[in-house]
């Protein structure tokens, strides 16, 4: 009997959140399996990420710790008692993934359905294996910097957990490909497959606040010898070229291909125009005059602009136009090989709030509004719409109007990923598009009231969101949130 579905792609498809791999059930992947015949998720295998919160770093976990200890808000005097608190937590979860218990094998099987790994470019698919990881691991000399402390070599370590769970060095050579091809081989076939990859060819851009184009040997280069954030698009071609027959091979019985959402509309970068809010912020074109980190606010940067690292508002439009290119590549190759396209960045598109000036196009599912409504009735406006966003999470209590309390709701603390909801309608997505096909769809009943209630962020939202701005500079002033968001583009 065939394979249900089995899954390539990057932090995406992994399930990363609020800056780390952790609950893989939460994955877009696992969702759609519980949907294709597998309720309680006993056949499709996937990577357990659970140790010390996940990896590279939880910043939610961060976070509850930092109102369990010093509340809502951390005073002047609590700075220091604060510090050594996070960095208490941070050599825990340094130690758990370079020496410790996530070093080890897993009982996770021998291969895994979900083979997303964080960090992943188009390129790396066929190139990464738990060897070639292991290689690059050995040759680090591992560090103990005091203010810097998460993971060394994050990707690699997720790659070989996910790709090689069992250290056995019969699987040490597969790629995401290759194992996806040894699946087919030896578990009777696989009737979906699905092949996201492309996002962190160009996020680094929004991460970073500038463009490094790619060379052309950049295409034959391993990950970390690459130190481009934007893929020229002949460039990005080549790669598709290289892998799709490759792809092809797998022989699933349909391959889902998804679009590469704009990295501008998540917040990890913040759009500004100064002297200028609302509406009146966008230009006829959609975008900001300034694009600068999430944690930097409108006022601060509006004084001198200059003295923060930022995009301009032609950079932002060029990078999205870039993506547009890679899409039409994508789609251009799906039709050549009769896959199916889910177009992610158009529903993205359809959910950026501040993009369409808080006039949000994008048709939410009755069941996810019928579940948002019995768990959190607080997320639900009296003419059940939805309050939930793609702006960064943030608590008003004390808002005299109840849709301004509760800010955001589908990106995770890191400003990129999703949450389990915003996971939720990704998969919703994928299964539309397999329903069309004719693939046989059994939702379970509690299916979305399941998702919303996993979703603590939604549920019980950390305190300290009540106080964004002294929270996120405690993070960014305190805690290694920078190299975090490298980590998670697939740098270091």
């Amino acid at each position: 009997m065939p394979v249900p579905l089995v899954a390539i792609g990057d932090s995406l498809t992994h399930g990363v959140t609020s800056g780390g791999v952790c609950r893989t059930d939460i994955a877009y992947p696992a969702l759609i399996a519980r949907c294709l015949g597998d309720p309680d998720l006993d056949q499709f295998k996937r990577p357990d990420f659970t140790g010390e919160g996940g990896l590279p770093l939880n910043i939610e976990k961060l976070l509850r710790l930092l109102v369990e200890k010093f509340g809502n808000k951390i005073d002047l005097f609590e700075i220091a008692p604060a510090f050594l608190a996070v960095q208490n937590l941070l050599d825990r979860v340094e130690d758990y993934w370079e020496t410790g218990e996530g070093t080890k094998a897993s009982g996770t099987g021998s291969l895994h359905h979900n083979l997303g790994v964080l960090g992943f470019k188009l390129g790396n698919c066929d190139t990464l294996t738990d060897a070639v990881c292991r290689r690059i691991l050995q040759k680090q000399k591992l560090k103990d910097n005091f203010f810097q402390q998460l993971p060394e070599l994050a990707m690699y370590r997720a790659a070989r957990r996910t790709l090689n769970p069992s250290l056995n060095g019969q699987f040490e050579q597969y790629s995401q490909v290759t194992a996806a091809q040894e699946i087919a081989q030896t578990q009777g076939g696989i009737d979906n497959l699905i092949f996201w990859l492309g996002s962190n060819n160009c996020l680094g851009t929004v991460i970073q606040l500038k463009i490094n184009w790619s060379k052309p040997e950049d295409i034959y280069k391993l990950a970390g010898e690459q130190s481009c954030n934007l893929w020229q698009p002949e460039h990005f071609r080549k790669l598709l070229k290289r892998i799709i027959p490759q792809i092809k091979a797998i022989n699933a019985k349909n391959v889902f291909l998804a679009t590469i959402p704009h990295v501008t509309i998540p917040p990890i970068c913040r759009g500004i125009t100064p002297g200028r809010t609302g509406t009146d912020a966008l230009a006829s074109n959609g975008y900001y005059e300034f694009y600068t980190h999430f944690w930097i606010w409108d006022d601060e940067f509006s004084k001198n602009p200059e003295q923060y690292p930022h995009l301009v508002g032609t950079e932002a439009k060029l990078i999205d136009d870039i993506i547009d290119q890679y899409n039409q590549a994508i789609k251009e190759v799906a039709t050549q090989e009769g896959f199916h396209v889910v177009d992610l960045c158009e529903k993205l598109d359809q959910l950026a709030f501040r993009r369409q000036g808080g006039k949000v196009s994008y048709t939410f599912p009755t069941e996810l509004i019928d579940a948002l409504r019995t768990n959190v009735p607080h997320r639900i406006t009296s003419a059940e719409k939805p309050l939930i966003d793609t702006r960064y999470i943030r608590l008003n209590p004390n808002d005299n109007n109840p849709e301004n309390r509760f800010i955001g709701g589908l990106i995770g603390l890191d400003g990129f990923h999703p949450t389990p909801v915003c996971y939720g309608l990704v998969a919703h997505e994928f299964l539309m598009k397999m329903k069309d096909i004719g693939v046989a769809i059994n939702q379970p009943q509690s299916w979305w009231s399941d998702i919303v209630k996993s979703d603590k962020l939604l549920t019980a939202p950390p305190a300290n969101l009540e106080y964004l701005e002294n929270t996120l500079g405690f993070l960014y002033h305190r805690t290694p949130l920078k190299k975090l968001l490298d980590i998670l583009s697939g740098f270091y």
